[in-house]
């Protein structure tokens, strides 16, 4: 539905509010929140009407709200329009002040704001970028006859100047060009060289090193000219590099202390380099939850990305360093991920950053402090994850990577122009750093190692941890099965090239699946094995769809009926016979069971779901964001503090268990609500527990890489 909102036009379908030639894009909270309004034009709206029919949760942080309706009311404000739209009612809650007139498709303006062009040519259905605009409302009715005169002459012209746009006008870059690179290693420090940065000048490199083994992490900081490099320390800490201080000759680190829990962020003068200066401490810090981080260039603002929800994304927040405070700058979108990477232009006066929600394309904007608006610079095609772009010089644009392709997005005035060229030999890089406009610093993307370990009595006195069916390539993912030989192990393995299941049992191990992948790609395609409780069947992930093996009959059976679904988790019941599962419908979770044996479905009610886990009976549980169900008799416990944020989960008879991903485990006793806490030396991406509480990690590690310099002609 399309709405006219006092000076704008709303077209709900493309999240965007517009006025003339400008548009403003609005996330996908900012949406919701500005329906809810639609539909009680007028009318105060109170915080906790709010919370039940926007947020849909029985709890919202207050915070989170007045950042949503404070972004929401700046989106709305309009330079000749004073009268604010969104109006606050003290201790009541708010209203819109207009009362919304629905449009029809011949109402909406179809006058187009400053669109990137999209390959192969200018769709309307890919926009590309939306821009803050302004208008003024028509009073007069021969000023009304004239708009819509003028607008029947646009509709009518539009074809051929989409057709004069695409043949004549289009960037000559939209014919992606192929391009040969040459490549030099740029560190050589053994263990894994991440993420390199530039300084503002060009003059130096720095990046983190990490040590293969322990993962232990260093920061190095080399300058260019000569290639003399400095490891910089903090003394008690690991130090990783985050960014350069904007124009300055100074390096921010995230400097972390896994087994304390301690997280900083610090400032590193190294004006005299080789000379390592003063390091000052910035800000304490969420070594789970804080991403990249950059200090502007009067040393008065840090901007960050951080969770405050996990299910409402990172937001984008400035921190100032004299008075203390925080203030949020790219509200949280309401999706996982969120907002990831900002990243200030040469002149301070923009930021751009990369938005990324879980299973969908990234796309990359930029932020305007002066003017606040945001552009979509970059849109992927691919549902992938990457931190590789970067600013171009003097704020003339950004470079972005996605697999080989470089795209180079450059403000021409009130234009952007793209090019896209395809590089060969053939990289993936998932940081970069643009030392110039033909080249550039690059990390590879696959920069973790996955394997399978045991842990027996991880939370007594005398644990021990056995890597299990270890190869040279990645294993991930495990299930317990038992066939006509007993009880055995089915896991996911690179080993053989393409991502298979295998089987291990009495000493022996071998390939189960021959899985063809019609895409040429071969990793990460499998994933999420459950076996049922019987150990007679398995359901898993192939590329986007679920497949079903049947023990006995040591077949692969596709499993379509959850195709149709966005299954966000699941699990086997009891008797395994069905699949519990929760899947995402629209802004919910519904929690539901499908009956292998009569093929019915039926939604279970009265539980708000999250995510599903089973222990070794085949009892299920469900999380959500402050709360453990016991779906048989609906008990429930209190989640931790800290493990409302965790992403890897596990249970038994006894004991719940969850993990940051980074380095911790903890289990909650259910009987009397105590917590363990240890650190493991691997990242565990999760795991499954035995009756006797063994636990079988997925565990990953860095692998042994470079950073590596590219430099082409055109």
């Amino acid at each position: 539905m399309n709405y006219q909102i006092g000076p704008w036009q709303f077209i709900s379908n493309r999240c965007v509010i517009t006025s003339n030639h400008l548009e403003r894009e609005l996330d996908p909270l900012l949406v919701k929140l500005l329906l809810h309004f639609i539909d009680k034009p007028q009318q105060i709206v109170s915080r906790q009407e709010l919370i039940e029919s926007v947020w849909q949760q029985s709890f919202v942080d207050d915070n989170a709200i007045n950042r949503a309706i404070s972004e929401l009311r700046k989106q709305l404000a309009h330079p000749i329009e004073k009268a604010p739209l969104l109006k606050t009612h003290y201790r009541k809650g708010y209203s819109l002040t207009v009362i919304p007139e629905r449009l029809t498709q011949a109402n909406v303006s179809n006058e187009p704001a400053n669109i990137l062009p999209d390959s192969p040519g200018i769709s309307a259905k890919n926009e590309e970028i939306a821009t803050a605009t302004t208008s003024q409302p028509v009073q007069k009715k021969n000023s009304k006859k004239f708009l819509i005169y003028s607008l029947l002459v646009i509709i009518c012209l539009c074809p051929l100047v989409w057709f004069g746009l695409f043949f004549i006008n289009a960037p000559s870059s939209e014919k992606i060009k192929q391009i040969t690179v040459n490549k030099v290693a740029s560190t050589w420090n053994i263990g894994s060289e991440v993420h390199p940065e530039m300084s503002s000048d060009k003059q130096y490199l720095a990046y983190t090193n990490v040590e293969p083994e322990n993962d232990v992490m260093h920061a190095f900081v080399k300058r260019l000219s000569d290639q003399r490099e400095v490891e910089i320390t903090y003394p008690g800490f690991q130090v990783s590099i985050l960014s350069w201080q904007l124009n300055q000759h100074s390096v921010l680190l995230q400097a972390t202390n896994l087994k304390q829990q301690k997280c900083e962020m610090v400032l590193v003068d190294l004006s005299q380099f080789p000379v390592i200066g003063e390091a000052t401490l910035i800000k304490k810090c969420d070594l789970r939850y804080t991403g990249y981080a950059q200090v502007d260039e009067s040393g008065e603002h840090i901007y960050y990305t951080e969770y405050k929800n996990e299910h409402e994304g990172s937001g984008l927040y400035k921190y100032d360093l004299e008075l203390k405070k925080e203030s949020i700058v790219i509200p949280p979108p309401g999706v996982m991920y969120g907002v990831i990477m900002p990243r200030l232009s040469s002149s301070g006066n923009k930021i751009a950053y990369i938005l990324s929600q879980k299973g969908k394309p990234f796309s990359v904007f930029s932020y305007n402090f002066e003017t606040h608006e945001t552009k979509r610079l970059f849109k992927a095609k691919k549902s992938i994850i990457s931190f590789a772009f970067d600013w171009l010089a003097d704020d003339k644009g950004v470079i972005v990577f996605e697999d080989s392709d470089l795209s180079t997005i450059v403000f021409d005035e009130n234009n952007i122009i793209k090019r896209t060229l395809t590089v060969t030999p053939a990289i993936s890089p998932y940081y970069i750093a643009v030392h110039s406009d033909n080249s550039l610093f690059y990390s590879e993307n696959m920069t973790q190692a996955y394997s399978l370990i045991k842990a027996t009595d991880p939370f007594g006195d005398n644990p021990e941890y056995e890597a299990l069916y270890k190869s040279d390539k990645d294993e991930y993912n495990i299930a317990e099965i038992i066939n006509k030989d007993g009880t055995a192990h089915v896991f996911v393995s690179e080993r053989s090239g393409s991502s298979q299941l295998w089987l291990s049992q009495n000493g022996l191990t071998k390939q189960l699946s021959f899985f063809n992948y019609d895409d040429g790609s071969s990793t990460f395609l499998l994933g999420g094995l459950r076996a049922s409780p019987n150990k007679q069947r398995m359901i898993f992930m192939k590329n986007k769809g679920f497949s079903l093996y049947d023990v006995n009959a040591q077949k692969f059976y596709p499993f379509e009926e959850f195709n149709k679904h966005k299954i966000v988790s699941y699990i086997w019941s009891k008797n395994s016979d069905s699949i519990i599962y929760v899947k995402r419908l629209g802004s919910k979770n519904i929690l539901a069971e499908f009956n292998l044996v009569t093929r019915d479905t039926r939604v279970i009610e009265g539980i708000k779901a999250n995510k599903l886990i089973s222990d070794s009976k085949g009892n299920g549980y469900v999380t959500n964001d402050n709360q453990l169900i016991r779906l048989s008799d609906r008990q429930s416990w209190e989640l931790p503090k800290n493990a409302k944020k965790s992403v890897a989960y596990g249970v038994s008879k006894d004991y719940f268990y969850y993990s940051d991903s980074i380095s911790r485990v903890a289990r909650l006793n259910l009987h009397d609500q105590t917590i363990q806490d240890i650190h493991v030396d691997f990242r565990p991406i999760g795991f499954e527990v035995s009756s006797d509480n063994e636990i079988l990690f997925t565990g990953a590690k860095y692998k042994d890489m470079q950073i590596i310099q590219i430099s082409w002609d055109e």
